[in-house]
């Protein structure tokens, strides 16, 4: 939280930075301009980028939402602008971007208002694809795009304050103002203190990123300044030969005057100045971009042909050779001051130019070796981060190999352990089935024995009660008919469940034989054969059902009970109605039996399929409770499953599953 509020901060200030900016162009306020910016000035599309930026490092604090859209924009717009300003630094062309009528009232020394500098296009173009976002990841390194942000930022406010206006000097650039470079070292700061690595890898190699970044900027930086230093002692030693070839001419000309002082013929005299003349003429266009000096030249050349006509007229006199010779020296004295002056202004300009080619070309060489030690320093301290890396990152892989090592071991152990275990419970589920076998088979025969024996006593109390009905009723009274009558249902009962119970145990032991079956005919005979015992016959709706494989028998056996519950819990609705339906869901056909009936509470759920488990008194609904068991144990042995779904009064729907093809049974 603290280091977004920081970022924040720095936002504001990018913020406050540009609009005060952009508002002293805005109003043509001269002072502010000079008081903020001095001589160099920071270009109106400067100052919009820097208060684009502040509002995206200040918007997440306040609107966190809205925010990474946001921030997308202004970094697609900002290098946007950024690469435009490099095309019209590079290719000299104006894109009218700048709004360049802007800067047109400020006397700036910029040959081109309006433009950028290209350093510092550069720095914004690493600026905007440090903005730009994709997901959760950025599109540059943050912390790349500030180590070269804050390089370029720092090399062009040590340029400013040292006025090594090189770029300017040598290529003809726009020059960094110096809070330019203030505010893209705030720029470059925000950017390092929005960094989102957690863990000690990721900050290395982001530390990493930085000092590679750092290095190459300096580098390239320094590349480029030897390259401008080449070119410009180039020009500087093209300016001391030319210097050095009007000394020499000057020299000739002031030789020649002395002699043209000294002459004592007219046709001497007048050879002189044409030498002279000859000379000042080399002299003049050799001169041209001084102004000073070509002055000079022009009054020694207005002033030589009357001098030259008077000093010829002397020795025209014929006065005798002492006085001419001390009259001609005379005429030529200013001439030969003016020239002195002439040749003393150049002298002082070649000792000028040459302690300036002396002390630029050491400077160059100081900036050059530094430029190269800092960036080979950077380099080294990269290398070191990487080497540093590497180490760590080799020691993670190989605590990972060997917790991979150790993994595999354990595995290995618990496998073999496991192996162990379900080898004994193998032999404790082989036992147990084996047990379980015998004690069901004892258990059926037991039933089965049971059943068998109790039928005999059943028939011989409802035989012998039916005698006692049929032959001594008159002479029992009404008690003693109904003790009887009640005797007899319930041995009756008692059948019914020791017929069902038989019926149970022989599915445990009956084989289970498939065949393809017509499903909607086998549920056709199920139908009739249930309705034959039924007075209150419900509308049955039976759709085409989809066939299966299955045991024939045992199918009809299921059908037919979960038939006879419809019919017998929906018998006392007002028009009771059964429907029968099925589908094929994925590898398993399921069908349904719904009536409109009594229903059951779904509380009791889990007694519905237990053997002798009754949801309704036997007063209300006849039957023994095995049905439903039948039908479970029917389709398990197919491999099925059996579900149901009710409401009180509000009828009940009976699901069933078989397996389709040859994962039946």
């Amino acid at each position: 939280m603290m280091r977004l509020k920081s970022v924040g901060l720095i936002g504001l200030c990018l913020m406050l930075i540009g609009a005060v900016t952009m508002g002293a162009w805005l109003s043509q306020n001269t002072y502010l301009v000079k008081v903020f910016y001095s001589s160099t000035v920071m270009v109106f599309s400067t100052a919009f980028c820097f208060f684009l930026a502040g509002l995206a490092f200040l918007l997440p604090v306040y609107f966190p939402r809205p925010a990474p859209l946001v921030r997308n924009l202004v970094g697609a717009v900002i290098a946007l602008i950024a690469v435009l300003m490099l095309i019209e630094n590079l290719f000299t062309v104006s894109l009218g971007i700048d709004l360049a009528y802007i800067h047109q009232w400020y006397g700036d020394a910029n040959p081109y208002p309006g433009r950028m500098a290209p350093n510092t296009s550069v720095a914004f173009l690493f600026g905007g694809a440090a903005l730009l976002r994709s997901g959760n990841s950025f599109l540059m390194k943050p912390r790349t795009a500030a180590g070269v942000m804050l390089t370029i930022s720092v090399l062009g406010m040590v340029g400013y304050m040292l006025l090594l206006d090189l770029a300017y000097s040598w290529y003809g650039f726009p020059r960094m103002a110096f809070m330019t470079g203030f505010s893209m070292s705030l720029f470059a700061g925000a950017l390092m203190l929005e960094r989102t690595e957690q863990d000690v890898l990721a900050k290395s190699e982001s530390n990493l990123y930085v000092f590679l970044g750092v290095a190459v900027t300096v580098l390239a930086t320094t590349m480029i300044v030897s390259y401008g230093s080449l070119r410009a002692l180039d020009a500087r030693n093209t300016w001391v030969e030319h210097t050095y070839e009007v000394k020499i001419l000057s020299d000739e000309v002031a030789t020649y005057l002395t002699l043209a002082a000294t002459a004592n013929e007219r046709q001497e005299l007048n050879n002189m100045g044409s030498n002279i003349q000859f000379r000042l003429n080399e002299l003049k266009k050799l001169s041209k971009d001084n102004p000073a000096q070509y002055a000079r030249l022009q009054e020694l050349e207005a002033r030589l042909a009357p001098t030259i006509d008077a000093a010829s007229k002397i020795l025209a006199t014929g006065a005798n050779a002492a006085l001419a010779k001390g009259r001609t020296p005379l005429e030529f004295q200013s001439l030969i001051q003016l020239m002195q002056q002439f040749r003393s202004a150049e002298n002082q300009l070649l000792l000028q130019r040459k302690q300036e080619s002396e002390q630029s070309t050491s400077s160059t060489v100081v900036i050059i070796i530094l430029g190269n030690m800092t960036g080979f320093a950077m380099l080294l301290y990269a290398f070191w981060l990487l080497k540093k890396l590497n180490v760590h990152r080799s020691e993670l892989e190989l605590a990972l190999h060997q917790s991979n090592l150790d993994l595999e071991m354990k595995v290995e152990e618990r496998t073999h352990e496991l192996a162990r275990l379900n080898q004994d419970l193998s032999g404790f589920n082989a036992t147990l089935e084996q047990r379980v076998a015998e004690r069901t088979t004892d258990l059926e025969s037991f039933s089965y024995s049971v059943s068998h024996d109790l039928r005999a006593p059943l028939r011989a109390i409802d035989g012998f009660g039916r005698m006692l009905e049929e032959d001594y009723a008159a002479q029992l009274d009404s008690s003693a008919l109904r003790y009887l009558s009640v005797i007899r249902k319930n041995s009756q009962r008692m059948g019914m469940l020791i017929d069902d119970l038989l019926a149970f145990s022989r599915l445990g032991r009956q084989d289970v034989h498939k065949f393809d079956l017509d499903m909607t005919a086998l549920v056709r005979e199920a139908i009739h054969e249930s309705l034959q015992q039924t007075e209150n016959a419900p509308e049955i709706i039976l759709d085409k059902l989809p066939a299966a494989l299955a045991d024939r028998a045992l199918l009809k056996q299921a059908w037919l009970n979960l038939l006879s519950n419809a019919i017998k819990y929906s018998s006392k609705a007002e028009k009771p109605a059964v429907q029968i339906s099925g589908v094929i869901e994925g590898d398993e056909i399921v069908y349904a039996v719904k009536d409109n009936g009594v229903g059951f509470n779904m509380e009791y759920y889990d007694k519905l399929f237990g053997v002798f488990q009754r949801l309704h008194h036997s007063s209300e609904f006849s039957g023994t409770g095995v049905g439903l068991a039948i039908v479970q144990r029917v389709l398990k042995r197919h491999g099925g499953r059996i579900w149901a779904e009710s409401s009180l009064n509000q009828g009940a729907t009976f699901f069933f599953s078989l397996p389709i093809g040859a994962q039946n049974g």
